[in-house]
């Protein structure tokens, strides 16, 4: 809560910057013929994609993950996930309703935002009971089996509503966060993780067409050099706003740099629905490649450096 409106203002700049970075580009390709077309609303939105995981990791290997810079990149980073989910849904139900005009985005804006909300602060509310519920059983595997399950309804859920079924499982993941239901659940999660993480990544590598893509290279690279541009930019500025100083500024902007497997899942949606051709999509997992891999060489040198990302505050 001490980094609260920290984290909210650097989430925000990078969500902007990104996201009209890419849906100007877009458009300036020719890849879309405005700018409230679909395709070019959902690169946007692919660029506005945070990987916390990979950040996390290389914080607490480097044991700043308590740091004034790791406590508001995670808090960004999750508000970032939430704004870039809520973007993927609204583009979702605009494409499938074949209504741009001003009116109808409003519409389902507000039933995109009203439905999270709403998902969200009922799960909140019962989350404890749900959790005792579930607690009861004690079989193996049955409140893995019983969460998942209530996943994949707040899913279904969310598609009923005619939008993105990620929406439903992120806000039931949300409200169970804090519960006693998930500590007990991580260990068995996180050996579905491994099994079904590798899988993954080669269905989303399966789905790519490299012949496709031979004429994007050019629009692939300075796409990704805007959403890594977007991030550092986007996420510095309001950082020194807040009182960090430059080090700050930049390690802030390199923790929310990589996109990985939130981006590839906002990509496979993207493809699915018809909404990005392969041409794009091969540069939405071009994009997400380079700045996965680039984050954690630019973030490990500069938290080596020791002095402190905090205006006014001596190396820790």
């Amino acid at each position: 809560m001490r980094y609260a409106r920290h984290a909210t203002l650097v989430a925000i700049g990078g969500v902007i910057f990104p996201f009209v970075f890419g849906v100007w580009l877009t458009v300036t390709f020719g890849y879309a013929d405005g700018f409230l077309e679909p395709n070019a609303l959902f690169i946007g939105a692919v660029l506005t994609a945070t990987s916390i995981g990979i950040t996390v990791r290389v914080l607490d290997d480097l044991g700043n993950l308590g740091s004034s810079e790791g406590v508001t990149i995670l808090g960004a980073a999750v508000l970032d996930d939430v704004i870039g989910i809520l973007f993927l849904t609204l583009i979702v139900a605009v494409h499938q309703t074949g209504d741009f005009s001003s009116v109808s985005l409003g519409f389902i804006a507000l039933k995109t935002f009203g439905f999270w909300l709403g998902l969200t602060s009922i799960g909140i509310l019962i989350s404890k009971r749900i959790s005792n519920v579930l607690g009861n059983f004690h079989s193996s595997g049955s409140a893995l089996a019983l969460a998942l399950a209530l996943a994949f309804a707040a899913a279904g859920l969310a598609e009923s509503f005619g939008l993105a079924m990620i929406i439903g499982a992120y806000s039931i993941g949300l409200a169970l966060s804090g519960t006693p239901l998930a500590h007990r659940l991580e260990e068995q999660i996180m050996s579905v993780y491994h099994a079904l993480v590798p899988v993954f990544f080669v269905v989303m590598g399966m789905m790519v067409d490299v012949a496709a893509m031979s004429g994007v290279l050019i629009f692939g690279a300075i796409i990704t050099a805007l959403a890594i541009i977007g991030k550092v930019i986007g996420c510095g500025l309001p950082a020194m706003v807040t009182g960090f100083n430059r080090i700050g500024s930049w390690r802030l902007g390199l923790g929310m740099l990589p996109r990985g497997e939130v981006a590839l899942i906002m990509a496979g949606i993207g493809l699915s629905k018809g909404i990005l051709g392969a041409d794009l999509f091969g540069v939405a997992i071009m994009m997400t490649v380079v700045t996965t891999l680039l984050a954690p060489l630019l973030l490990v040198p500069s938290f080596r450096n020791p002095s402190s990302g905090r205006r006014g505050l001596p190396p820790p």
